[in-house]
């Protein structure tokens, strides 16, 4: 990367990138050194003792899991939709995909919670899963299709010559060539479903089927906020999203590189 650069242009570029990794990791790192303050690593056991940690992690991954389910299947099928089959109106449909990204995630809520309402879902995992799967739904769509029209269209015509019907097509070749953008868009719907807060506080009353991101709250009143322990419990809440990047990393790099995100 470097090889062609002058000398004084290659020390500016590893200082810049210095920099920028330092903004990225002394924050985690203050976030690690507050979490083992006062109790020290007991802080760690206080947080799944002292709050329905299990419970609410089984909560989290129910609808996590779902909501990756959801957007990966019904994303992966509107591209190939929009992007092979190309019926009438696709273009208008890429349109309202772009006007969904541009929409804030909170000025929905009012209007999902009319539409979960009336469907009768509140305090219940749906309540969750369907708003997150509607809001990740549009990044999902317009990646795997910029994904799968760099795809050479022969293999498309090919399977269609050997007799393949669409769907035979989908699942059978499709998919399999696009385990790139699929790692993509799985961590990223993974790591928005994880991470949400406002929609579960909202939607679902009943405490016994709340999720991780509540833990924290645990241990912060009016008058009181234990912030090694809050610290410790982010720590804990973010352990399955690196163990889930970790598992899916070179896959997720060749659908970054391979032009999911430009």
């Amino acid at each position: 990367m470097f090889s062609h650069q002058s000398l004084p242009a290659r020390v500016i570029s590893q200082i810049l990138l210095l920099i920028a990794v330092g903004v990225l990791v002394l924050p985690l790192g203050m976030i690690l050194f507050v979490s083992v303050q006062g109790e020290g690593p007991v802080n760690y056991l206080r947080v799944l003792e002292g709050t329905p940690f299990v419970r609410f992690f089984v909560n989290s991954a129910i609808v996590s899991v779902s909501t990756v389910v959801l957007v990966t299947l019904t994303a992966t099928m509107a591209a190939f939709a929009t992007s092979v089959l190309r019926p009438r109106g696709a273009g208008i449909a890429q349109l309202l995909l772009i006007a969904g990204l541009a929409l804030p995630a909170i000025a929905l809520v009012v209007p999902l919670f009319y539409a979960v309402q009336s469907l009768g879902l509140l305090n219940t995992y749906w309540a969750v899963i369907i708003p997150l799967a509607a809001i990740s739904l549009p990044f999902g769509v317009l990646v795997a299709s910029n994904y799968i029209r760099s795809l050479p269209v022969e293999v498309y015509e090919a399977a269609k010559v050997d007799g393949a019907t669409d769907w035979q097509y989908f699942w059978r070749v499709l998919l399999p060539m696009c385990r790139p953008i699929l790692a993509v868009v799985v961590i990223f719907t993974f790591l928005s479903a994880w991470n949400e807060y406002l929609l579960p506080l909202i939607f679902i009353q009943n405490t016994d089927m709340q999720v991780l991101t509540q833990v924290p709250t645990y241990f912060q009143s009016q008058r009181l906020v234990d912030t090694p322990k809050i610290f410790a419990a982010n720590v804990l809440i973010s352990l399955p999203v690196v163990v889930l990047y970790i598992a899916l990393q070179r896959t997720f790099q060749r659908g970054l590189s391979a032009g999911a995100i430009k």
